[in-house]
């Protein structure tokens, strides 16, 4: 009976912590669907859209946005911005696990056939949200260093 009541509270104790975990996870993933096409569309654009706003963090969609306005002048970012690389045809199917408490590792395989590992930085404000706040790509800037260099 100890044995079935400490399972119980163990369980119980733990669950919520296994929870929160899983709402970035579930949000690296629900973005990553929509990259299907490997372009910006409908996610990104030259002002943030409802998507980044949904997705990203206040900070992140502000550097975007100043990294922007010189996007006409040269190109600030491209790539697909989920993934870093040109002509990947967008996201086939992703994996994903917590690395950290802040830290998603998403394993992706693109259209193309080729694999991508890429690390999600996410941000959790005070109303209980996860946010994105930086992709790192593997041998390349983070998107945010990127944006934060293109800005000024």
């Amino acid at each position: 009976m100890r044995k079935a009541l400490s399972l119980l509270v163990f369980i119980m104790l733990s669950g919520p912590a296994l929870a929160v975990d899983s709402v970035p996870i579930e949000s690296v993933k629900a973005l990553a669907a929509l990259d299907n096409n490997g372009g910006w569309r409908p996610i990104f654009d030259n002002t943030p859209t409802p998507l980044m706003r949904r997705y990203f963090s206040p900070p992140f969609n502000q550097a975007w946005t100043a990294a922007m306005k010189h996007n006409k002048d040269f190109p600030v970012f491209d790539a697909d911005p989920l993934t870093g690389e040109q002509n990947g045809g967008g996201i086939k199917s992703v994996s994903a696990k917590m690395d950290g408490p802040n830290r998603v590792v998403a394993k992706m395989t693109l259209n193309d056939g080729s694999e991508r590992s890429v690390v999600f930085l996410m941000l959790h404000s005070a109303a209980g949200e996860w946010f994105i706040n930086d992709i790192i790509y593997p041998h390349q800037k983070s998107l945010r260093v990127v944006l934060d260099d293109a800005g000024r």
